[in-house]
């Protein structure tokens, strides 16, 4: 009974901050404040997991209801991601009624989906660090999938803040370095980008089969394909978007998008992680218990 009483204001308090302030602010946990809370975070779910079973709190997020519980609320955000149009902030703004109160539009940045993260997370956090601890049936195989798992939505959640998208028009023959967010906001790179030609090819029957743009990128000259991303250093990838449609054959200009991704390897590693466990399990098979 406490601990339904304890998840409904938890999900309360979250659904009443929603309303009252708004979607989660993001942009204040950029780095490194989002390391520094994540670590301490971890650290007091440690303390917590090290003072054993007394404490209700602890029984609460190691329990395997609670598991079921979150992945049930995490596959209810999803549905709502897939029910309601996910629009910017600014659009959801506008919008009135009670769904656009809870965050609906734009819900993964709402206080109730953080919240929903947030419990998936710790409850993975304490089934890890208790598998550390205790033996547990194929252990390597069980950390290899929790931990992965832990790992990806981890890197997802603290790393968003710290997500960056830029776009860049490139005109040909004209350097340039001056960026800007989706917001508007300019931003100066340090390094220079230049637009050396564009080229377009088609298919028979007139419909444009590939589109290429000839850039330097820093020191670097390279060939951006729509869909081919250039990786020009970690956590950095550089996307050809848009192009001069007004002078088909004679393009004067590019646009490109410059994505910041500083957590895109901790999430990947996360991933690899769990491909290694299922590999395990297609390798092993599943551990067997003796009668």
């Amino acid at each position: 009974m406490h601990k339904k009483l304890l998840v409904t204001a938890y999900f309360v308090i979250a659904a009443l901050l929603q309303t009252m302030t708004g979607n989660f602010p993001l942009s204040f946990f950029a780095f490194p404040l989002n390391v520094i809370v994540a670590v301490i975070w971890v650290y007091l779910l440690w303390r917590l997991y090290k003072e054993g079973n007394k404490l209700p709190l602890t029984r609460f997020l190691l329990s395997s209801r609670t598991s079921i519980l979150s992945i049930l609320l995490l596959v209810g955000g999803s549905l709502v991601i897939g029910l309601f149009p996910q629009l910017s902030e600014a659009e959801a703004a506008s919008i009135s009624g009670v769904p656009a109160s809870l965050g609906c539009y734009n819900f993964m940045t709402s206080w109730i989906f953080i919240a929903i993260l947030f419990l998936l997370l710790s409850n993975l956090a304490m089934v890890v660090i208790h598998a550390f601890y205790h033996r547990v049936p194929a252990k390597k195989r069980f950390l290899l999938n929790h931990l992965g798992l832990w790992l990806a939505l981890f890197a997802g959640f603290f790393g968003s803040s710290d997500v960056q998208t830029l776009r860049i028009p490139l005109y040909a023959g004209q350097p340039g370095r001056e960026a800007y967010s989706m917001d508007g906001k300019a931003y100066y790179l340090d390094y220079e980008l230049e637009l050396y030609s564009f080229n377009t090819e088609y298919y028979p029957n007139g419909m444009p089969s590939r589109f290429a743009a000839d850039v330097r990128i820093g020191e670097q000259r390279t060939t951006l394909e729509v869909n081919h991303p250039h990786s020009y250093r970690l956590g950095e990838d550089i996307y050809l978007t848009g192009y001069d449609t007004r002078n088909v054959g004679n393009t004067r200009y590019c646009i490109l998008q410059i994505v910041r991704q500083p957590w895109k390897y901790v999430m990947v590693t996360g991933i690899l992680m769990m491909l290694a466990g299922a590999v395990l399990l297609f390798i092993n098979g599943p551990k067997k218990t003796k009668s």
